[in-house]
């Protein structure tokens, strides 16, 4: 019994992760059709998030000033301004593509040119899956006409940039290991001192004309939910049932995500679009799988 609780504890933990992450790109989606601004979505993930980061704080041994820059820039500012501009161009599909769906290939090249970190075979077949259904996208981007084509191709370019970024940022903790929620209370205490003067003051915002309730929702979800909560949530389905079964799991997120933003959102799945999710996902299982020890946490 005592062996039994832990273990369903841990797939409650995973389920609730990927609930979360799922979720992530519904109610992101859902602020971009929102009359807020990927600049105000920004500000309220790191002003509840920075809130909720100093109660940690006493809790936490924070990294040198140099390293905390660099999470807020990758992990933080540079990510979030990333993926909610994109949200306002392309729709959910194309999201769960690019971002879950591309990061072990923007992780793994990125590792390749700056570390030297050459793939293993295994993992090149993963990565050229995960290629794939990053081009498939693109053909269904292409597929439509001039001027949407042309807003979809600037969101994906943007959830490309948040995935690269994001990936930079999961290089960074591996140079600089450290608690998750040491890591979490730097990056997003960093962002919000950085960031929400400059937005207050300079950033075009329309958050005075937006409903109270996509206010609280975008509040919430973000700044609580996906910073922190889905974070410790992780960590322990991590512990519990170690890293390669949560990743293989994790893998599933960008299909299921796609496919709850066709009755939730009204967004349409293209046939091109479900192709590329298929290769991404059969990627992201298989790379999971050439790697022993997970993804990094």
């Amino acid at each position: 019994m005592s062996q039994q609780s832990p273990t369903r504890a841990g797939w409650i933990a995973v389920l609730a992760t990927i609930c979360i992450w799922t979720g992530f790109i519904l109610v992101s989606r859902h602020g971009g059709r929102s009359p807020l601004t990927g600049w105000d979505v920004t500000a309220l993930r790191f002003g509840v998030g920075g809130l909720l980061a100093l109660c940690f704080l006493p809790r936490v041994a924070l990294p040198p000033l140099r390293v905390i820059a660099q999470f807020t820039v990758f992990g933080g500012i540079g990510y979030a301004i990333a993926v909610y501009s994109g949200f306002r161009l392309a729709p959910a599909a194309h999201a769960s593509v690019l971002l879950p769906g591309s990061l072990p290939f923007a992780t793994a090249v990125i590792a390749w040119l700056w570390l030297g970190q050459k793939p293993s075979r295994p993992q090149r077949i993963a990565l050229a899956l995960v290629f794939a259904g990053i081009l498939l996208t693109a053909a269904d981007t292409f597929s439509h006409g001039p001027r949407l084509t042309g807003l979809q191709l600037a969101g994906d370019a943007l959830f490309l940039c948040g995935s690269s970024s994001w990936a930079v940022f999961t290089l960074l903790l591996r140079r600089h290991p450290m608690a998750p929620l040491a890591a979490t209370v730097a990056t997003t205490l960093g962002s919000a001192v950085a960031y929400l003067p400059v937005w207050y003051f300079f950033l075009p915002s329309t958050l005075a004309q937006a409903p109270v309730g996509e206010i609280a929702l975008q509040a919430v979800y973000q700044g609580v939910l996906v910073v922190f909560v889905a974070m410790l949530l992780y960590v322990f389905a991590v512990r519990q049932l170690g890293a390669q079964t949560v990743a293989l799991l994790m893998a599933f997120v960008p299909g299921l995500s796609a496919l709850a933003a066709v009755p939730v959102l009204g967004e349409p799945l293209s046939l091109l679009t479900l192709a590329g999710l298929g290769a991404v996902t059969l990627g992201a299982m298989l790379g999971a799988r050439a790697v022993p020890g997970g993804p990094p946490r």
